[in-house]
């Protein structure tokens, strides 16, 4: 049984409303995304077998909003690829402990570690 409503009439659907609404979508996506590039960070996570054996005594260098010091000395994060290249060579470093004060941003911790992944074998750990 089939009801006929007088007077009824189908509409047809605008697409003007739905135009304006997808262009409100991809100006909304295009706005809160960022299209800038991140250097990726490996954090190794340590492992349950024997420690690696050191023979000497690591470095300190403790990160902050303000400053950077490398065992006391205070350094820019520029000079402390050079100063990390005299340490192995002196000293015989390999091994680089990166205490990290709450005020550090991020973006001073992954410069911080790109610095010290250019130099080959220092093996970093990282404190809070």
């Amino acid at each position: 049984m089939r009801l006929e409503v007088s007077g009824y009439r189908r509409r047809q659907i605008s697409m003007t409303s739905l135009i304006d609404i997808i262009f409100l979508l991809l100006l909304f996506f295009m706005l809160s995304s960022t299209f800038s590039r991140f250097a990726d960070v490996e954090l190794d996570a340590s492992s349950g077998g024997n420690p690696a054996k050191q023979t000497n005594a690591p470095a300190f260098l403790k990160l902050s909003a303000d400053r950077l010091l490398l065992n006391g000395s205070e350094l820019t994060t520029l000079t402390l690829q050079a100063e990390i290249e005299r340490l192995k060579t002196t000293s015989n470093l390999n091994a680089v402990i990166l205490s990290v004060d709450e005020t550090a941003t991020s973006q001073q911790l992954v410069d911080t570690m790109l610095v010290l992944r250019r130099s080959a074998g220092i093996s970093l750990q990282i404190v809070r």
